[in-house]
């Protein structure tokens, strides 16, 4: 019983300081926010260290980053502390920073060649690092496709898909042929791959070459 006692008095000594610490650390943090190149909601700092830090509770702080950061990790600080009657104390002390972004990850595992549905991914939080060449919108993936397969919880980067191609390369196409005042319906054959958007050549029936807009499956458009 006796012990118990010893470890309970132990125990509320230490409180003050772990509150103490517990506010140092919410000092910094708040410090740090307002210093950093990103929005406040998009940043997380930890692993606060200052060796030998101690203040009263009349303290009066200042932080100072000597070298702003130019990227997430690891941040180094020093905290000055005023005390009334005491001369200035300074500590240098270093945190990590980690910056998030919202970006388009996989719901499931997508195969190589695989139409990327809007079910198919979804916005998630994800380090800024983690975000590089990522979608911020569904949008920005209709009418794409696998290019390599992407593995459930992956962020999804530019460089994973491609345009899903609609008209193959020797395909039979319809042409709609558009001027200022004129559309005439034709036909012709792709000489080349397209995808929804892109520009293509495409052999007349005359068997001229012309250049037309893949408007969707098997149909370009030539304006003049």
């Amino acid at each position: 019983m006796r012990f118990l006692v010893y470890i309970a008095l132990f125990l509320l000594t230490l409180l003050p300081a772990l509150a103490y610490a517990g506010q140092h650390e919410e000092f910094v943090r708040g410090e740090l926010s307002g210093m950093l190149p990103w929005d406040r909601e998009a940043v997380e700092i930890d692993d606060i260290e200052i060796p030998g830090f101690a203040s009263g509770n009349g303290s009066s702080l200042r932080l100072d980053v000597p070298r702003r950061p130019e990227g997430p990790g690891k941040v180094s600080f020093k905290v000055e502390v005023r005390e009334k009657g005491a001369p200035v104390r300074s500590y240098w002390g270093s945190a990590r920073v980690k910056v998030f972004k919202e970006a388009l990850v996989a719901m499931r595992t997508l195969k190589i060649r695989t139409k990327i549905r809007p079910e198919d991914v979804k916005l998630a939080r994800v380090e800024l690092n983690e975000a590089t060449g990522s979608f911020s919108s569904v949008e920005q993936l209709e009418g794409m496709v696998a290019k390599r397969p992407v593995t459930a919880g992956s962020v999804i980067k530019r460089d994973y898909v491609r345009p899903e191609t609609v008209v193959k390369r020797g395909e039979k196409v319809a042409l709609m042929i558009e001027g200022p005042s004129i559309r005439i319906r034709s036909h012709g054959v792709a000489a080349e791959d397209g995808h929804r958007g892109g520009i293509i050549a495409v052999r007349t029936a005359s068997g001229k070459e012309v250049a037309g807009e893949v408007t969707g499956p098997g149909e370009i458009v030539i304006g003049f």
